[in-house]
Formats: structure tokens, sequence, C-alpha cells
């Protein structure tokens, strides 16, 4: 009997608990604070963004309860899902905060998908989470830890790879400084999920305010293709993998891009 076709979503997130409490602890952006609504109800709202309209955005469990995301899967017919962390990751972060806080959370997200249901197909038995970990991508963060990540996250065995945002250590993707990283990733046969954050600079939309929909419609797609071109043209990865390959999908649906090793999809 011919094997039945999985539904896997490979682009959902999650703020585990660990990174939420985190980000409550903050009084500037990113961070999460309560506000009472008109009706006197407290809520939760997630800043991620200073100049964010409207004071941010709802959140709650749906964000971090694993109950949440499977009942979401369940609803939309989804087999198995990889998740991720969503942005901004460890980005605001100094170096040795980012360097503990990605080992706790890699940690973290290997329980939340070790733990999960599992599905059995053919006489295979596969869970229904998998999960990309996280790198300590800031200023000033040695390769040393840099690579004992790579490591970690590589000997998790339900994290099938990493995501990361599109500023490197400060200087881009293809940054000299990231060819020892590349290198890793590329031996571990890493998954390297590429998400946008930053878009492009706010003056490319003029003077009126049109809310989120030009910074994330158009402002996403064009951070990421630039610098996956950037990265491919540079021959970065190239040089880590004779089996680089690049395949752009189709931006105007999809505003993030994925990073294979040995491999480029967008």
């Amino acid at each position: 009997m011919a094997a039945r076709k999985l539904l896997v979503d490979i682009h959902t997130h999650v703020y585990l608990p660990r990174y939420a409490s985190f980000l409550r602890s903050r009084d500037v952006a990113p961070r999460i604070f309560s506000r009472t609504t008109p009706t006197g109800k407290t809520e939760e709202r997630l800043l991620i963004l200073d100049n964010e309209p409207s004071g941010g955005r709802p959140i709650g469990p749906q964000y971090w309860d694993r109950d949440e995301k499977l009942k979401f899967m369940d609803r939309h017919g989804i087999n198995v899902s990889i998740i991720s962390s969503a942005n901004p990751w460890l980005d605001f972060l100094p170096a040795p905060t980012a360097h503990k806080l990605a080992g706790e959370l890699n940690e973290d997200l290997e329980s939340y998908c070790s733990t999960s249901p599992s599905i059995s197909e053919t006489g295979t038995t596969i869970k229904r989470l998998y999960g990309f970990g996280l790198l300590p991508l800031v200023p000033n963060i040695s390769t040393t830890a840099l690579l004992e990540i790579v490591d970690q996250i590589s000997r998790l065995p339900h994290l099938k790879g990493i995501i990361m945002g599109t500023k490197g250590i400060g200087n881009g993707l293809d940054d000299d400084a990231l060819e020892p990283l590349w290198a890793a990733i590329a031996r571990a046969n890493l998954v390297v999920f590429l998400h946008p954050h930053y878009g492009v600079d706010s003056s490319a939309w003029g003077d009126k305010d049109n809310g989120h929909v030009l910074p994330l419609a158009l402002g996403f797609p064009f951070e990421t293709t630039t610098v996956s071109n950037n990265t491919t043209h540079s021959f970065r990865c190239i040089r880590q993998t004779p089996r680089f390959t690049y395949t752009p999908s189709p931006l105007w649906w999809n505003s993030a891009s994925t990073l294979v090793a040995p491999g480029f999809l967008c």
C-alpha cells in the first residue's frame, strides 16, 4: 500500500516559556507587558519594535502552549510541524547572554518536540513536532561560541536545523568571519531557515502611515532576497560544499527564505 502523503508545516513559530519570561522581564522592546483593556480585563501585549503601531499586538498561550499548537495543527490537517523561535530571536542581546540563552532554548525546544505525540506511517513512527534551533548571532560573539551551539544542535535528535535572521554578527551572512560557521553547518548537514525581521529602510515607504502592509508584504521579501543573493554571489556557501543549490520560490506569497546546507531554498 502506498504511503500516505503528510502535510508538513515548516514555517510555524513559537515563543518558548523561557523566552516569554525573559521578554516579560524587559522594560524596552522587544518585551511582553500587561495592560488593562477598556472592559477592565488584563491582557498581555508583545512589543517587538518601539515604534510599533497600536502598542504592540495581543499575545497569549497560542505563542507558547504546545497543546494550542497541536490543536491548530489538527484544525488545519497538519501532520507534522517544524517549530522555530519567532523573531527577533536573540539579536538584541549582549553576546554572553545570547550564548547562554541559545543553549537553554535549544534544550527546551528539544524537550518540547521529543515529548510531543507520535504518528505512525507504514510501520515508521515519527514525532508530530520537530524544530529549528537558535544561534547566538550577535556582535562580539566568538567563533568558538557559535560552533559550540552548532554542535549542540547537531546532537539534539529532534532539531533538524537552525533559524537565523539576516544580520549575521553585524555584517550580513556573507561576512568572512562566518566562514567557520558555514563550514560547521555544512558538515552537520543542517537546514538553515533564513527569516526576515529588519525589512528595508522605512523611508522607502514614504511619509504616510500605512501600518505593516508595505514593510511586511514588500520589505520582508526584499530583505531575504538581497541577503540570499549576496551570500550566493559571494560563494560563501559554495566554498563549503560542492552540492550547493539555490532554488527561488514565489516571493509574492512567501516572505521568508530557507537556506539549506548543503543547499539553498527560498
